[in-house]
């Protein structure tokens, strides 16, 4: 009988041991389960924040971006200040940025070394004038010599009598310095007439033009709003996603991601950069009229 009680006993003890064994097998795999959070878009969702900052100029299709990557991981959070192309590259020197945002290249001169460029999209500069000035076509010699101070009224270039207000963004914007490459001003666009009106963002170039009737500028082709302002024709070409395909449209640059060579981005900006870079984040490219890399 002893026996049989002893038998009983173990029996009941081994029963309880695999009882509490499978239990906490059970509560490892809840646990993993609710920590791993799958997304159709990029696999694993990832989070925390990323700091990023610079270009104005690509506001609206960052913004495009990171809305859609926040969507598809919400835990993550991608903070962008708009403070110009050199502050965003400066940052990303500094260590402020994991990610800095320029709409130029970078210098060669050494001030910007250690630094990785990722093109990611390919914008044109357009020319604009107030919507009712009927000037329509300006080569580059006519507009390089409008910014210099050497054309100062609008009927030296088929206009009406009337004095030419030059609008300009701030020294170390990238559109500035892209522009100023392009139609041939000295470096930085530094032989820009004293004159101008000076704008530290596309957006301001655009208000300005479009409420002063002799006002010239210069600004993000993906910005133009049609309705107030009008776009001139560049050495005969037209403004478009057709001409800058072909590159028949010459005021055109690129955008690009800035990280500092060889640091280790953190797992939610390298996702933020692989999202940008992938199919759908190149159609968003594409929807907001700028020209995909890949």
């Amino acid at each position: 009988m002893k026996t049989t009680k002893l038998i009983l006993i173990a029996m009941a003890v081994l029963l309880l041991v695999f009882a509490l064994t499978g239990c906490g097998g059970s509560d490892d795999t809840t646990t993993t389960t609710s920590t791993t959070t799958s997304d159709d878009s990029n696999g694993t969702a990832v989070s925390g924040v990323v700091k990023t900052g610079g270009s104005t100029s690509v506001e609206k299709v960052m913004n495009a971006l990171i809305y859609q990557f926040q969507d598809d991981n919400r835990e993550a959070t991608i903070d962008y200040e708009m403070n110009g192309s050199g502050d965003g590259i400066k940052g990303t020197i500094d260590g402020l940025y994991e990610i800095g945002h320029s709409s130029r290249e970078l210098k060669d001169d050494g001030t910007e070394d250690g630094l990785d460029a990722i093109p990611y999209a390919i914008d044109g500069i357009a020319i604009v004038v107030n919507s009712g000035n009927d000037v329509a076509d300006l080569s580059t010699e006519q507009l390089r010599d409008i910014y210099t101070g050497e054309i100062t009224n609008w009927s030296e270039v088929g206009g009406a009598s009337a004095p030419i207000t030059v609008v300009t963004r701030e020294d170390g914007s990238g559109t500035r310095d892209a522009f100023a490459e392009i139609i041939g001003l000295e470096k930085g666009g530094s032989n820009i007439v004293a004159s101008a009106s000076i704008e530290d963002s596309t957006g301001k170039v655009q208000t300005n033009v479009a409420g002063n009737p002799n006002a010239i500028g210069y600004m993000s082709y993906s910005d133009v709003d049609a309705s107030q302002v009008n776009t001139v024709k560049y050495n005969g070409v037209e403004i478009s996603e057709a001409t800058l395909k072909d590159s028949s449209y010459a005021l055109k640059r690129e955008f690009l991601l800035v990280t500092k060579s060889g640091a280790a981005l953190s797992p939610a900006a390298q996702e933020f950069i692989n999202f940008i870079l992938s199919d759908a984040g190149q159609k968003l490219v594409a929807d907001n009229k700028l020209l995909p890399i890949n």
